[in-house]
């Protein structure tokens, strides 16, 4: 089979089909974030969110650890990388390991040895 070749499933260019749990809840998530005019406890008129009521009546640590679980679907995750570094270092002073370069000696041939 030559790669790249479509050689099942749908053909290219066919919509997804239409869910309308998902549309309702894509138009509910986004409704919570629109700003509209709210009356608040002291009389005023503000534009504000659902999503700014709720997180103006959170206490300061609620506040910013619901931040950090927003941050979570925004920001990628970094995996850990393991790097194995091994240094074939002798102890030998600049000194002395300029005189050797000068001197024409190897020191990895000698190491080897």
């Amino acid at each position: 089979m030559a790669k790249g070749r479509k050689t099942g499933g749908r053909q290219k260019g066919t919509p997804n089909k239409d869910n309308p749990l998902k549309g309702f809840l894509r138009e509910h998530s986004f409704n919570y974030f629109v700003p509209k005019l709210v009356e608040t406890k002291e009389g005023e008129t503000v534009m504000a969110s659902e999503f700014d009521l709720d997180m103006a009546m959170l206490e300061p640590q609620e506040r910013v650890a619901a931040e950090i679980r927003i941050l979570e679907f925004h920001t990628p995750k970094m995996k850990a990388m393991e790097i194995d570094m091994e240094v074939n270092a002798s102890e030998q002073s600049v000194a002395e390991h300029l005189r050797r370069l000068c001197s024409g000696i190897d020191d990895e041939a000698e190491e080897e040895d």
